[in-house]
């Protein structure tokens, strides 16, 4: 049965980031990884996020040039906001014959027991990676059999510190994967 790694966000845009934590996961663990765009995260409700549309064909240009990327816009035809348990099972019910795990920044772990059907999400496996955090480290879920911990490199990067560099007329192209900087800079995001 194929290894699907799913790596959610709202990816605006994508970045180096992301890129190499995708790239880890998939020579260590996966057949492949999918990235799903979340048109609308419940942490980010205030965050003003580009057009789902604009970060789907992004998202889609990227993966295009990599073999084992794909891309899901299975969450836009979900009510919002996007709950990863409803996610999930709508990935189960739909490919039968995939595994699906969960890749998943550190800081997501803290307090993953108050998301929405947090046990549902820990039916499948769920593969950290490491994030700077500034709330304690005081994982419920720390030890639990889905959880794994994994030794994928250390992003210092954001979105959103890309889309203010972006704003003030800074280079960003070392930062972000050659696809999404020529698609930004052809369609003028984040100015």
């Amino acid at each position: 049965m194929q290894k699907i790694g799913l790596f959610f966000g709202t990816f605006d845009p994508i970045h180096i980031g992301h890129e190499k934590i995708a790239k880890y996961f998939l020579n260590k663990y996966f057949d492949e990884v999918w990235f799903v765009i979340t048109p609308l995260n419940p942490e980010k409700v205030n965050e003003n996020l580009t057009d789902q549309s604009i970060r789907l064909e992004m998202t889609q240009k990227y993966c295009d040039n990599e073999l084992d990327f794909k891309y899901s816009d299975i969450e836009f035809g979900l009510p919002k906001p996007n709950y990863t348990a409803d996610t999930l099972y709508e990935f189960k019910r739909n490919f039968k014959n995939l595994n699906f795990s969960i890749i998943m920044g550190e800081d997501n772990l803290v307090g993953l027991e108050n998301w929405k059907n947090y046990n549902k999400i820990l039916e499948s496996k769920i593969y950290v990676y490491p994030r700077e955090n500034q709330k304690t480290k005081n994982y419920k879920l720390k030890n639990h059999e889905s959880v794994v911990f994994s030794d994928a490199p250390f992003m210092r990067i954001s979105s959103s510190e890309i889309r203010d560099l972006i704003k003030n007329n800074n280079d960003i192209s070392h930062l972000v994967p050659d696809q999404i900087f020529e698609y930004i800079s052809k369609n003028g995001l984040y100015r």
